[in-house]
């Protein structure tokens, strides 16, 4: 891959990369994205923000605070960025929710200040409701409030309406992709705390669930992963073992991973045998679809201190990267790192609008945000970092990189970093160009049919 990509962008501060520091570098990157001079110049963009009657201004201090992660993002900050830089509603919400509660400490998921704000929108809360109960349009940013509000408060509700809130909610995760999606499930979530909504949300969750030919049967499990302690542990740990429909492997494996990692769920020595001896087989299967097997060493890991014991060449590169301990890297970590921060840096060659801001012209959070959506060696963490990069200023950017590498031969990729590559190109490929690229990929020699299979499904 050194042939095909030119110089390697610097590595991140490590002392950098907390949750308010990524958010703040998601927010910068929009801004230092923006078509006018004025958004990438602190002082200005602050007036712009006081200038907004619909939003609280931050002053050019705080900007700088937030924006290095010094200081705590709150509602208000996120609002006001997303007005003042004509952003779409969410575009910085929703990958900040999920930052932060992944981040989270245990037993905190909620920002004390983000439910002061919701809990005062009295009005507004009865007329989202209202608009669910008549059947009327209800964005995701609605969702975000009401669910807030309602959790704030703790306002009663009668089980019929506790039931249409969820109800109709699930429908639409279910039919819902990208930030939209992701802001409805942190909402499903809020909801799911109050006392008669806890036992409708598992009822509908396993209903979804068991619906074979629902494409999108597995949704649940994906809310669930970022939250643990709202799983029915029994039912998914039972359905792993014996699931209702194979297309569930993949986030069942996923979830008990989330259980055990969070101390939700104590396997006994003998449930732990039985999944190790289930995360072994289901890895050493090579007939088996490659991303079940991932979510299967996902799991190993949890279950396993030493899952790379047993595992040779045979299970496939990708899997024996995956178990390896992260703390030591060695020529193949190394090597998938060094590619990270050369796609870093012909991602920056195409650059932001103003990428001259940042310090000598270079982000030093690019390389390990990619590196971790790319090649991060836990699914969890490589989710959060995925929706961080794909709502980032740099989306335009990052979509020409991955077609211009991807149009000049698939087959010259390492296969772990070409099906990153490809996932990554999937969530925000557009026009006959990236379709003509996935085409070629899904045609080419030497790639795999697993390979061939995710690029179809794009």
């Amino acid at each position: 891959m050194g042939s095909i990509l030119g110089r390697p962008a610097k590595p991140a501060d490590s002392s950098r990369t907390g949750a308010d520091a990524l958010v703040g570098w998601l927010a910068r990157t929009h801004r230092y994205n923006a078509p006018d001079a004025e958004s990438a110049t602190a002082a200005t963009f602050a007036a712009r923000t006081a200038a907004s009657k619909a939003s609280r201004g931050i002053g050019p201090a705080m900007i700088s605070r937030l924006e290095h992660g010094t200081a705590s993002w709150q509602p208000h900050h996120l609002a006001s960025y997303e007005r003042a830089l004509g952003l779409p509603e969410g575009r910085l919400t929703g990958p900040a929710h999920k930052v932060l509660r992944a981040w989270a400490p245990r037993g905190r998921s909620e920002d004390p200040y983000w439910l002061r704000s919701a809990a005062e929108a009295e009005q507004r809360a009865a007329d989202i409701i209202d608009a669910v109960l008549g059947v009327d349009v209800v964005s995701a940013a609605d969702w975000d409030l009401l669910s807030g509000h309602l959790l704030a408060t703790g306002r009663k509700l009668g089980r019929r309406t506790w039931g249409t809130l969820v109800d109709r909610l699930m429908l639409e995760i279910c039919a819902s992709q990208g930030i939209d999606q992701d802001i409805r499930a942190e909402a499903l979530l809020r909801i799911g705390r109050a006392e008669l909504a806890v036992g409708l949300t598992g009822e509908i969750s396993i209903d979804t669930m068991t619906q074979r030919g629902n494409p999108a049967s597995f949704q649940p499990l994906k809310i669930y992963q970022r939250a643990p302690g709202r799983a029915p542990v029994g039912w998914v740990v039972r359905a792993l073992f014996d699931p209702p429909d194979r297309w569930l492997l993949r986030e069942l494996f996923t979830t008990v991973a989330a259980l055990v990692d969070t101390g939700t769920w104590h396997p006994s020595v003998r449930q732990l045998v039985a999944l190790q001896r289930e995360c072994r087989a289901t890895i050493h299967d090579t007939q088996g679809e490659m991303e079940v097997r991932r979510a299967a060493m996902q799991l190993m890991r949890r279950c396993d201190p030493a899952p790379y014991l047993g595992l040779d060449g045979a299970a496939g590169h990708e899997l024996v990267y995956l178990a390896k301990p992260a703390a030591r890297p060695d020529a193949q970590t190394s090597r998938y790192r060094d590619a990270c921060l050369r796609l870093a840096a012909e991602i920056q060659d195409i650059g932001l609008v103003w990428q001259a801001k940042w310090d000598h012209g270079e982000d030093p959070l690019l390389g390990d945000v990619l590196g971790q959506s790319l090649v991060g060696q836990d699914d969890m963490t490589r989710s959060v970092y995925t929706a961080l990069l794909v709502n980032s200023g740099y989306r335009d950017a990052l979509r020409l990189a991955l077609v211009r590498l991807l149009h000049q031969g698939a087959d010259r990729f390492e296969t772990i970093l070409l099906r990153a590559m490809i996932r990554l190109l999937g969530k925000i490929a557009e026009g006959a160009q990236d379709g003509w690229t996935l085409l070629g990929i899904i045609g080419a020699d030497r790639i795999d049919l697993d390979t061939r299979v995710q690029a179809s499904g794009r």
